[in-house]
């Protein structure tokens, strides 16, 4: 029944988080990369929301008051050709995808789903991006 209802907030949340209750994940990634041209004070905003956020429960970025040890060192992501443990291409919507939802894309994964507003997402996506 838990897992039902994680599905079902998943959905949902996926669904407020892009406007686009309708479509399918993939017309979704795309809506995610029509933001890849982030402004230096998006990048800022989505350092705060990594940092002041549950992001920094788990992970590090080194140069960042984010010095958990539970998740991996996120300090190079965008240099990474995968994530999710080499099993995902490093892409924007795959990347918004593993945020919001990591379980759909790599069941038993620890890495538990996280709720954002579409533009904390948007703009933590934009910080993410910048880590070369």
């Amino acid at each position: 029944m838990r897992l039902l209802q994680l599905l079902v907030t998943a959905t949902m949340l996926l669904s407020s988080c892009f406007q686009h209750s309708r479509q399918d994940p993939w017309q979704l990634a795309e809506s995610v990369d029509r933001f890849s041209k982030a402004s230096p004070e998006e990048i800022l905003e989505g350092q705060r929301v990594f940092v002041e956020g549950s992001c920094s429960l788990c992970h590090s970025i080194r140069g960042t008051r984010a010095r958990a040890s539970v998740g991996p060192d996120l300090t190079h992501l965008a240099s990474r050709k995968t994530i999710a443990g080499g099993t995902l291409p490093n892409t924007r919507g795959q990347l918004a995808g593993w945020i919001l939802n990591p379980q759909n894309l790599k069941p038993g994964v620890h890495m538990p789903p996280t709720v954002l507003p579409s533009k904390d997402l948007h703009a933590l996506l934009a910080f993410l991006e910048s880590l070369k």
